[in-house]
């Protein structure tokens, strides 16, 4: 049967919840502010069946490092509200960048500590799916220049996946979804994929803006290597994997040229 999705009077009445604010509407989902049970709470409705897999993945890591899930389907997820005032993006563009990627990457150590993979939930997207638009076959989808040797650097790094290296990944770690919970930093929206782990740190480097992730690109580097005990080359290659299957998409749906783009033209 395909996904349909729910609505937010349904979840608002089914789970008992009062709206504190107002409602917040994204390409993939609703966002409505309330409490639960003398709770600060964010109801989320998913719009797209990719968002209610991030729901079931957010409740399946149980508070490690996530905002903690209260209820959860396949439509929607109740989860607790970052009342925080600090925000990793304020924090970068105030010359506290080494700091903003050192929370992100102990935050990501931290998801994929989580040590039984096998009670995941089914449906992750495995990463050579998740690359399917930028790897394909020639006579496909051509690729030229810089391009094509991030194909080269993607298809490298996906068959060198031992089970080992292989994790759950969030899959968007970003400056905007790694949240302050009254003093904690938690992660929020993951994607649900599953791969090698060093793909998870790649999205920190697009982030929170053009020209702080030029700047800081190197330094990132060291940082992210340091925190996750992977070579500098490979997180390099995975960032620029990274950046090339985001401006394949990008072009793709005519958007206009974004950070991606620039490290990529920059770097790769």
């Amino acid at each position: 049967m395909d996904w349909v999705a729910g609505t937010v009077p349904a979840y608002m009445d089914r789970w008992v919840i009062g709206q504190s604010g107002d409602m917040v509407i994204t390409p993939s989902s609703w966002l409505v502010p309330g409490r639960w049970h003398d709770r600060n709470v964010m109801l989320k409705v998913a719009r797209v069946a990719e968002e209610a897999r991030g729901g079931r993945v957010l409740a399946w890591w149980a508070g490690c490092a996530t905002a903690e899930v209260h209820e959860v389907n396949d439509q929607a997820v109740l989860m607790d509200l970052a009342s925080g005032k600090r925000t990793l993006t304020a924090m970068c563009q105030t010359g506290r960048d080494d700091e903003t990627t050192s929370i992100l990457c102990e935050t990501i150590a931290s998801l994929h500590g989580v040590p039984d993979k096998s009670s995941a939930p089914s449906d992750l997207v495995p990463l050579p799916l998740w690359f399917q638009d930028l790897i394909a076959p020639p006579d496909v989808k051509p690729h030229a220049g810089k391009i094509e040797r991030a194909v080269t650097m993607a298809q490298e790094l996906l068959e060198a996946s031992t089970a080992e290296t292989q994790v759950v990944l969030h899959g968007d770690v970003h400056h905007g979804n790694v949240l302050d919970f009254n003093e904690c930093w938690r992660a929020i929206d993951p994607k649900g994929l599953f791969g090698h782990r060093a793909f998870d740190y790649a999205n920190i480097f697009c982030n929170p803006s053009t020209d702080v992730a030029l700047k800081n690109f190197h330094r990132r580097l060291a940082i992210v290597s340091e925190h996750s005990g992977l070579d500098i080359d490979t997180v390099r290659s995975c960032v620029i994997a990274w950046c090339a299957l985001s401006a394949v998409w990008t072009d793709k749906s005519s958007g206009p040229p974004w950070t991606a783009h620039a490290i990529l033209n920059t770097f790769g």
